[in-house]
């Protein structure tokens, strides 16, 4: 199954594609399923699961939680209580340590991108971790031959994501799963048991 984790949509402040146009482009293309990472509007993520079925894809509400410590995608159920990691003032650990606590799972995002949400080498001493996203489609080579390095030093799994902010981007990175993922749970399960693999697509 193909999956890109990491897709924005005019749900967030930098992003566009309505709700319709990212799930027609997404079955479009070829993708099984998309999960849709918002800043800071996690609530707004449930029309995309009302309009799944209409499109034949799996969708996953997920989230980009900003920290002091990097940007980190996380899934688990009752999305809507990250909104407290809104304004990047909270420890990454603080947040990997309570996704956990309710059998979430938590994935650093893009963590060699200067700027904003960049994590650097903070990521090797986080614990609890479930994956590194090591094919970024927003990522230079060398931010993602890092990545890379990272998870391999951490011998975290790697997954892929488009970073999707227009509806042409989607895709560019996702994730191939092994096992059938239909819902979160299915989701959760393959990321922690690492029945997946980062594909590079652009």
């Amino acid at each position: 199954m193909k999956i890109d984790l990491h897709v924005h949509t005019n749900h967030s402040f930098d992003a566009s594609g309505s709700p319709e146009e990212v799930l027609e482009h997404a079955q479009k293309i070829g993708l099984d399923g998309i999960a849709i990472t918002e800043h800071n509007s996690y609530h707004k993520t449930e029309v995309f699961l009302s309009l799944a079925s209409k499109y034949n894809l799996r969708v996953f509400a997920g989230a980009e939680v900003p920290t002091l410590n990097g940007h980190y995608l996380v899934f688990s159920e009752d999305i809507g209580r990250w909104n407290i990691y809104s304004q990047a003032l909270y420890n990454a650990q603080d947040l990997i340590n309570k996704v956990n606590e309710i059998g979430g799972v938590v994935i650093c995002a893009h963590p060699y991108r200067f700027g904003l949400g960049y994590g650097g080498r903070a990521v090797k001493n986080m614990l609890g971790l479930t994956a590194i996203e090591v094919y970024n489609g927003g990522n230079r080579n060398g931010e993602n031959k890092n990545a890379l390095e990272l998870a391999e030093e951490m011998n975290l799994p790697g997954i892929g994501g488009s970073d999707a902010h227009r509806i042409e981007e989607i895709g560019r990175c996702y994730t191939e799963f092994s096992v059938p993922v239909s819902n979160l749970s299915d989701l959760i399960y393959a990321l922690k048991h690492g029945h997946s693999k980062p594909v590079m697509a652009f």
